[in-house]
């Protein structure tokens, strides 16, 4: 029985959505604000001896390049009111990273901090990705997520003065539960299944 241009038209709608789900998710890192970290595990820098050596922050999270500091000087703690982290030893003012790369174990979908240094821009880089974010005197946030998942991130500053400081980072694991995106791969079969359904059902209706 020959088909009509209606059966057509829903299966190929059918085929379409399933290449459309099939995209990755999070095609490209956003910014996002602290709403987006309800419930996200927390690193405040807190219980550590100032002016220590950060290689782990925390399981499954390091410092792959750049140096990061525990750092109690008076300015981080009337910016913060705590003890932050900063890429330089504020006991030796010669000592600079100009970036700081973290490591993660397990793929992330978003991360973020409290962040200043008094230069004009503060940039995350993520999946080769650079994200830029206002900075001056006083902290102000620095969040993105990438629902695609990601192993690296890199904090960076411009202008002059490399020196930066942060606290309260945070960050949300792709495998928390309530964030599990499902696979392309299946969404697009799901969606090639639905239409051949349809399909069959009007042929055997017609």
């Amino acid at each position: 029985m020959p088909l009509n241009e209606s059966v057509i038209s829903r299966w190929s709608a059918s085929v379409v959505l399933g290449c459309a789900l099939a995209a990755p998710a999070g095609a490209a890192p956003i910014a996002v604000g602290e709403g987006a970290f309800a419930g996200a595990q927390l690193i405040d820098f807190n219980a550590l001896p100032d002016r220590f050596v950060l290689g782990n922050l925390a399981p499954g999270i390091s410092v792959g390049s750049g140096m990061l500091f525990t750092n109690a000087s008076s300015p981080v703690l009337d910016a913060f009111g705590s003890q932050g982290a900063s890429n330089f030893d504020h006991a030796e003012p010669g000592v600079v990273s100009r970036s700081i790369t973290l490591l993660f174990s397990q793929p992330v979908i978003r991360l973020g901090l409290l962040q200043f240094s008094g230069t004009t821009e503060f940039q995350l880089i993520v999946a080769d990705e650079s994200l830029l974010f206002p900075s001056g005197a006083s902290p102000s946030f620095a969040g993105v997520e990438d629902l695609a998942g990601f192993t690296q991130a890199t904090l960076f500053v411009t202008g002059e003065n490399r020196a930066f400081s942060i606290d309260d980072l945070r960050f949300v694991l792709a495998d928390t539960p309530g964030n599990t995106v499902p696979e392309p791969g299946a969404l697009a079969l799901a969606s090639l299944a639905l239409g051949a359904a349809a399909l069959a059902r009007r042929r055997r209706t017609g």
